[in-house]
Formats: C-alpha cells, structure tokens, sequence
C-alpha cells in the first residue's frame, strides 16, 4: 500500500509550515508543473465561483482543504471532490471526457443554485 493512501486512511495529517496559510479549496492532478494559467483550469474554477488564488494544486489528498476537481488518471478513496475528470492533456483529444466534465460542473451549479433557494426559503 502506497505511503499516503495509508496516512490517509488511518486519518494521519501531514506536516505542514504554520507561515504557510492553508487554501480553502485543493484541485487534485498528476503533473508536477504550475497548472494555475491554464486556460481550461481558470474557466471551470470561474464557473464553480471559486478564485484561483483560494486553491491549492497538488498531486495528492491533503486534509483540510475541500477538494473541488479530482482529474488525477488513477483516483483514490475517498471521492470527495465536487467534480471529477480524466487528466487535463486527456480532456482536449476525449469528446466524451469533456461532455463528462461539463455535465457535473452544470450538476454542481444547479446544486449551488437549489441549495441558496432553500436556505432564503428558510430564513
């Protein structure tokens, strides 16, 4: 068993710096590069109303932060990201991955919308 998923699973947290403020969202990959100025990153952050500079990229699971898109090609337990995707170079040559992606962003959105309705409904 990999290292991390076995930290992860026994709910062990990783050291990090405190003079690192932690990000409250985190977008799972495989690179090990900047992702940050991709074009297709930036369009669905905007659409799930989440600013750049509130995530953190990384290749794997870190407590604390929500994860919000898992495109990592192999995905590990627990699915707790908001929308899942094949690998960013995967997305522009797959017609069908695309149209995967898309359908749970418009999914997440109505959720976001139903969910604000509800809670003015309440109040």
């Amino acid at each position: 068993m990999d290292q991390s998923a076995f930290l992860d699973a026994m709910n062990i947290t990783r050291w990090r710096s405190a003079d690192k403020p932690i990000k409250p969202y985190l977008v799972l990959h495989d690179l090990d590069a900047d992702l940050s100025d991709e074009s297709l990153i930036n369009d669905v952050l905007r659409l799930l109303n989440v600013k750049i500079a509130e995530c953190e990229f990384d290749c794997e699971m870190v407590k604390g932060p929500q994860v919000i898109w898992d495109m990592r090609k192999v995905k590990v337990r627990p699915r707790v990201a908001w929308i899942v995707s094949a690998p960013l170079s995967e997305l522009p040559i797959n017609p069908q991955e695309k149209r995967q992606l898309w359908q749970q962003i418009i999914l997440h959105i109505d959720k976001q919308q139903t969910d604000k309705e509800e809670r003015n409904a309440q109040h």
